[in-house]
């Protein structure tokens, strides 16, 4: 029943980033006011993505399994932080440097060494707390990433990774929030 549960989860969330995948705004066209729905199901497809890995880290899945999941999460993440923008102005520079980040990121983890590896961008000092809150949106899961590379994860590594991830629900509540303001 437990494998079942996590292959419809997995085939909900690969069905997601199809559709997401597939839908590319044109570049012409200008920034309308349904960024704000937008960013709204983006944020809603990061949580359900978060809630895929934090079910792996409790049914202590492969490191393999769980790095890959992250690596869906941590790619779907540069669109998001391009569309909040709008919503925290205030963290315009930060959120640029994230969607950086993310790309790099994924780029590099899919060649797995094979090429060079760009060294990434720091972080600009946030300032306001909506940008701590999306920053850790990033920050969570490549701590959790980080811990997947290890060779052998301990039960302390998986609560510490669910913890993480379970964080970056708080952060998506705090910037629906400030957002709604």
């Amino acid at each position: 029943m437990r494998k079942l549960i996590k292959k419809l989860m997995l085939s909900a969330c690969s069905l997601c980033l199809l559709v997401a995948c597939t839908e590319e705004p044109s570049p012409q066209q200008p920034e309308s006011s349904n960024t704000s729905g937008d960013v709204r199901q983006q944020l809603d497809m990061y949580q359900n993505l978060a809630w895929h890995v934090v079910s792996l880290l409790q049914s202590q899945s492969t490191p393999t399994q769980i790095s890959d999941s992250v690596t869906t999460l941590i790619g779907s993440s540069k669109q998001l932080f391009v569309n909040l923008k709008e919503q925290l102005p205030e963290c315009e520079e930060s959120l640029n440097v994230m969607a950086q980040i993310a790309m790099i990121k994924q780029q590099h983890i899919e060649i797995e060494n094979g090429g060079s590896q760009e060294e990434l961008p720091k972080l600009p000092e946030f300032s306001a707390p909506s940008c701590y809150h999306a920053q850790k949106l990033l920050l969570n899961p490549l701590a959790v990433y980080t811990l997947t590379q290890q060779a052998d994860l301990a039960q302390s590594d998986y609560q510490h990774a669910k913890l993480k991830m379970i964080d970056s629900f708080a952060r998506i509540k705090q910037i629906e929030m400030i957002a709604a303001e």
